[in-house]
């Protein structure tokens, strides 16, 4: 029995955690949240939870939003560094490790529950291949998990970033509209929660769809995501309705994009809060038929399953997985 900390590093919001790992098994013994931009670095914040949890760790693996290179990790939307060496030498622990934040979910995917999963698409999944990890939220994290022989490679990706495809004129249109106002439009511009918004006011802003006055009130009060959601999901916006469905047809094709570039016969599986807030929509035609619509491919696709991951710590249980192997 040991004792490893784990840390899922997001550019809103952090949480760390001490497990105590025996034969396969992760017990969390402490567990703090933080808001992360109220420190001003990483280190401050891990000073505060390890005096907290008064633990003294034999390894550690931080899981954070932003490409990681030597065991270090710039962060994406905050102005930060995670670095092993400097964590070692600060607090002591020997054995630490950075990984990008889709990276730890893909070694999340290896301890879950069949309870933790949620299957939208049917398929005939082949043991022991390639996996995809696909998630839509602040921005669009990918992975792909490769089977080694005798333990699961996780390959890191920035493939959320990759162009936009438009696949008929209105698409075009959007991504016009959308260029006009970010001067590029990758794949993650429309598939997140800033995303689907821009989808919204696409629709709205060039007459394709009429705002309505009650929910052009709610968009100043709530996060747009989440009105836009709502209101589709209850049916009682044709705007909003019209922007999930652009939304669930785009993630369903860039998701099998995904499958097709890795060839990921042991499945795909979604993650992050808006795959769960719009896990109903998600399991729709829309999202099949975008996921299979690949001309000669289709096979192929049709026979590929897609899960959603509705636990929401599956990025902290993949660090801590991986902190248990160091």
């Amino acid at each position: 029995m040991s004792l490893i900390l784990a840390g899922r590093i997001g550019g809103s919001k952090t949480t760390l955690a001490v497990f105590n790992y025996s034969n396969g098994n992760f017990k969390r013994v402490a567990s703090e949240e933080y808001s992360t931009p109220r420190f001003k670095d990483f280190y401050s914040m891990l000073k505060n939870f390890l005096a907290v949890a008064k633990a003294t760790p034999k390894s550690a693996c931080f899981a954070a939003a932003g490409p990681c290179h030597d065991n270090v990790c710039k962060m994406t939307n905050l102005p930060w560094s995670v670095d092993a060496a400097k964590i070692n030498k600060l607090f002591g622990i020997k054995k630490v490790t950075v990984i990008n934040d889709y990276e730890g979910i893909a070694f999340g995917i290896e301890v879950l529950k069949k309870s933790d999963l949620k299957q939208v698409k049917s398929g005939k999944p082949v043991k022991l291949s390639r996996k995809a990890v696909l998630g839509a939220s602040t921005g669009l994290g990918e992975s792909i998990i490769a089977w080694l022989g005798h333990s699961d490679f996780v390959l890191p990706s920035e493939g959320g970033h990759v162009d936009f495809a438009a696949r008929n004129e209105l698409e075009w249109d959007l991504k016009k509209f959308v260029k006009r106002k970010t001067g590029r439009v990758d794949v993650e511009t429309v598939v997140s929660k800033k995303g689907l918004h821009r989808i919204y006011q696409f629709l709205t802003q060039t007459g394709h769809v009429k705002e309505s006055d009650r929910v052009k009130k709610l968009l100043k009060k709530k996060d747009s995501y989440l009105v836009i959601a709502d209101e589709a999901l209850k049916g009682r916006d044709p705007a909003c309705k019209k922007a999930v469905d652009m939304f669930t047809s785009f993630y369903g094709s860039e998701a099998g994009n995904l499958a097709i570039t890795a060839k990921t016969n042991g499945g795909v599986f979604l993650v992050g809060s808006l795959s769960r807030l719009l896990a109903k929509k998600l399991k729709s035609p829309i999202f099949k038929k975008s996921f299979e619509d690949k001309s000669k491919m289709k096979t192929l696709l049709k026979n590929i399953p897609v899960y959603i991951v509705m636990n929401e710590d599956v990025a902290l249980l993949g660090a801590a997985n991986l902190a248990s192997k160091l």
